[in-house]
């Protein structure tokens, strides 16, 4: 595989819930070769798409997943993200990997303002497939926030009523388990879509 990171953004620096985490994140993202170890189980789950239906770490299994974290009113790093991921579906789309082996899992950690309605407006800017790319959330934010944390991604609510939180992408294999963590910041144009989709389908391969 290969290795496709920037650095993180500044403002993320100062999320001092998620200091050790972009520590240990920033160390597995120097990692490369032909292969990408085993990190961690991922975390399970049971959340809601916009389509209302159920999806789940286990019924998704089969496939190699990229999990973002996000909150669709985000001022400044979740719609350039999110447009990012719109070319790593589009990578996918060219290779005929998307939906069957591949899927991009878009979770929410705000739900009170991301609701079904607002996740479709904010899916359609991207053009975002449900066939394999998928906006999830709860009702739950408590459960959002500990899901969260449990992929490694910190989160907290600042005093302006957003949420400051680390801005990654973090990829798993077809059995659950994560692989890489991409750590997406202030070059944005140093990310390289084909590469992150080229990882997915070598993970899918496996």
């Amino acid at each position: 595989m290969k290795k496709s990171y920037v650095l993180t953004y500044a403002a993320i620096a100062v999320l001092v819930v998620a200091a050790a985490a972009v520590i240990y994140w920033a160390y597995f993202a120097d990692r490369g070769g032909s292969d990408y170890d085993v990190i961690m189980d991922a975390a399970p789950f049971e959340l809601t798409d916009t389509e209302g239906n159920t999806v789940s770490l286990d019924n998704t299994n089969g496939k190699a997943r990229l999990v973002y974290f996000f909150f669709s009113t985000c001022p400044d790093v979740c719609p350039p993200t999110t447009q990012v991921l719109s070319k790593v579906q589009e990578e996918l789309k060219k290779e005929e990997a998307f939906g069957d082996e591949t899927a991009i899992l878009q979770i929410t950690f705000d739900p009170e303002n991301d609701t079904v309605e607002r996740l479709k407006e904010f899916s359609s800017y991207f053009d975002a497939d449900y066939s394999g790319w998928h906006f999830l959330r709860s009702d739950d934010q408590q459960y959002l926030l500990d899901l969260a944390k449990g992929y490694g991604v910190g989160v907290q609510k600042t005093e302006q009523g957003d949420y400051a939180h680390t801005n990654v992408y973090v990829l798993v294999d077809k059995e659950g388990k994560i692989r890489n963590y991409y750590l997406v910041g202030d070059r944005m144009d140093e990310i390289e879509p084909a590469d992150i989709a080229e990882d997915m389908i070598e993970l899918a391969k496996e």
